[in-house]
């Protein structure tokens, strides 16, 4: 249960975190080898449940997730009942669940992009589905690989089936020396940006591995991509230092 919480845990969050990472022996790896090397990452959690707070303006909705099993659970509260669906990890792609009264059915695709009640946090961006995508490419460096002064992998993945989700496309930073996954956008299917996840704090454990403490959404604006219109913030709790 410890190595498979470790390996699942790591699909879901690798987006958030700074860790160990082994450099490929080409100059240029693919964009399928860089998210399956996000996806393949170790955490140094062991098997402890995870919580935080999703913040957007001066509403905080509690939310949780843990691994059981081949299974990410992720709960949230809706006012005084708390919520669940399930993200059921395969080979090739991420299965959506929703689960109520103990039992679970496929989550249909148009509830994808149902947001968490009071934010603008949607089952697909909490997910992170689209970290499974294949057929991707890394973009030529340039100015914009640069984020927080680290030199990135832009890597640009379709979305296999556009008319499902939010998104026709995501542009993924990827840190070239520790792959770390310092932003990603996402773009709508009239080519425009929708929202961009950041990461804007860390936090460090006593073994040296990092593990994000905040994530900023930006929702932007649809007549001006230039123009945040809401802010959303996922917050961790403090996570304990590995002994």
């Amino acid at each position: 249960m410890k190595s498979s919480f470790r390996r699942i845990f790591a699909i879901v969050m690798a987006c958030c975190m700074g860790l160990s990472y082994t450099a490929y022996a080409q100059e240029s790896p693919s964009a399928d080898e860089l998210l399956k090397a996000m996806r393949d990452m170790t955490v140094s959690q062991g098997s402890k449940d995870v919580a935080g707070t999703i913040r957007k303006a001066r509403n905080k909705t509690p939310f949780s997730l843990s691994a059981r099993g081949e299974t990410i659970v992720f709960q949230y509260k809706d006012n005084s009942t708390w919520k669940r669906f399930d993200v059921r990890i395969r080979e090739k792609n991420a299965q959506l669940v929703q689960v109520n009264g103990g039992k679970a059915s496929v989550m249909a695709p148009d509830s994808y992009t149902k947001t968490i009640p009071g934010t603008d946090v949607c089952y697909e961006d909490l997910s992170l589905r689209f970290l499974y995508w294949k057929g991707g490419k890394v973009l030529p460096d340039s100015a914009n690989s640069r984020i927080k002064g680290r030199d990135c992998y832009v890597i640009e993945v379709p979305n296999p089936t556009p008319s499902v989700g939010q998104y026709a496309w995501v542009r993924v930073w990827v840190d070239k020396e520790n792959g770390t996954s310092w932003q990603i956008d996402g773009y709508g299917r009239d080519g425009k940006l929708k929202k961009r996840f950041t990461i804007t704090s860390v936090q460090k454990l006593s073994d040296g591995s990092w593990f994000f403490k905040q994530m900023k959404l930006e929702v932007r604006n649809p007549q001006d991509p230039n123009r945040t219109i809401a802010l959303n913030y996922l917050e961790m709790d403090d996570l304990p230092d590995k002994r």
